[in-house]
């Protein structure tokens, strides 16, 4: 049977290791930069051609309004954005249990965690699908049109959305 001294520094290895590798994994990453530089591209490649990237929608600001209130400063290419038929390229987080998901975000991210949002509402957009799109942990390609947001929780929604090809 093993020393408690023994299983003391045993569970202190686990722990600075789990320590560090979650310090590691919540690291902010540039999109721009590929993986091998310690950015992030979506499962592993750049985003398919004809997406949004969201480097774009990520270049909105959070300020703090002369009402107190916070909210996006967008720049002009991403309010020309507005009511624009657009494709996004992104991982589902579903905000219900069907197996198809009529309204979920779609972050630029992947989710680690079933409790954690993955980025700011720069990172996400909430999409209303219909037809109602099936859930996958795999990234997807969504198509719909884009409403560019000053005044809601969320900075971007994409309607009459639907699955797209890459």
């Amino acid at each position: 049977m093993a020393s408690s001294a023994s299983l003391r520094r045993t569970l202190a290895a686990v722990a600075a290791a789990l320590a560090a590798t979650l310090a590691s994994a919540v690291q902010p990453q540039d999109p721009a930069k590929s993986p091998a530089q310690g950015g992030f591209w979506i499962g592993g490649d750049p985003a398919p051609a004809g997406t949004i990237p969201w480097q774009l929608l990520q270049s909105t600001k959070t300020v703090q309004k002369p009402d107190k209130k916070f909210g996006p400063v967008f720049p002009k290419e991403v309010k020309d954005l507005d009511k624009q038929q657009v494709k996004l390229y992104g991982f589902m987080m579903p905000l219900d249990q069907a197996k198809k998901q009529k309204r979920f975000l779609l972050s630029a991210y992947p989710p680690h965690c079933s409790f954690c949002l993955t980025g700011g509402p720069e990172s996400l957009v909430e999409v209303l699908a219909d037809p109602p799109i099936e859930f996958t942990f795999e990234p997807v390609v969504i198509s719909g049109r884009l409403a560019v947001l000053d005044n809601d929780v969320v900075y971007y929604r994409l309607t009459n959305a639907a699955a797209a090809k890459p």
